[in-house]
């Protein structure tokens, strides 16, 4: 399935309702979200199965995310940085 969404002026998006209700999503879940220079990957998790899922999706990214110099510490840095800020 193909939508197209804007993004609104404070950076926010609204996922299409057929998205929504076929991949089950609801308020309140969370999403993985991984970038490279022109994409953006947006991807549901369970709450107690994000970090392996983080971890799966950072090894099928390694590739890329060593050609930007990132590294799978630098990436659970980032995500305990921003559990601390919430």
């Amino acid at each position: 399935m193909i939508e197209v969404a804007t993004v609104s002026s404070k950076g926010q998006i609204v996922i299409p309702s057929r998205m929504r209700e076929e991949i089950g999503l609801s308020q309140n879940d969370k999403l993985i979200l991984v970038s490279d220079r022109d994409n953006i990957l947006v991807k549901k998790v369970k709450e107690k199965e994000a970090r392996d899922r983080i971890i799966r999706l950072l090894d099928k990214f390694s590739d890329k995310f060593s050609e930007e110099g990132i590294t799978k510490e630098d990436i659970k840095k980032e995500i305990k940085a921003l559990r601390k800020a919430k």
